[in-house]
């Protein structure tokens, strides 16, 4: 079975949970836990990275106490981003991955707002992490661990 929400793999974007730090932001309405994300300087809302349009990240948008793992942080409502650290595993969102996908294969930063793509070339820029879970066709959501 796909699995398309962060809770098809558990509670929680940071699944070590191994003194991660957090940074404030304000949701804007689109971006859900689990976007790769930037904090816009001119609103201080979270918005998704997009692979050359907007080539920024600041973290990964976290769980909301209120609204869970599933539902976009309303515009203007304070949220958190995690500031991934290498070696730690964590829930993120991933464009379909179309086939299935082995343990170990990398991901990087996407042309989709907020969304990882897989690659199988090792040298493509952009790099971010390797599968933690084998991925599924129709997978819209993957474990990975942050390089």
């Amino acid at each position: 079975m796909a699995k398309t929400k962060i809770s098809d793999l558990g509670s929680k974007i940071a699944v070590d949970d191994r003194d991660e730090k957090y940074i404030p932001a304000l949701g804007d309405g689109t971006a859900v836990p689990g976007d790769l994300c930037y904090i816009d300087p001119s609103d201080g809302k979270a918005k998704g990275s997009d692979v050359g349009v907007v080539e920024f990240f600041s973290g990964i948008m976290a769980e909301s106490k209120i609204t869970g793992t599933e539902t976009a942080i309303v515009a203007g409502v304070p949220c958190e981003l995690l500031q991934p650290k290498s070696g730690h595993n964590y829930r993120i969102r991933i464009d379909d991955l179309g086939g299935t996908v082995v343990h170990g294969n990398a991901v990087k930063f996407g042309a989709n707002a907020g969304k990882a793509i897989k690659t199988t070339n090792l040298l493509d820029p952009g790099i971010i992490g390797r599968l933690a879970l084998e991925g599924l066709n129709g997978d819209t959501v993957c474990e990975i661990t942050w390089v």
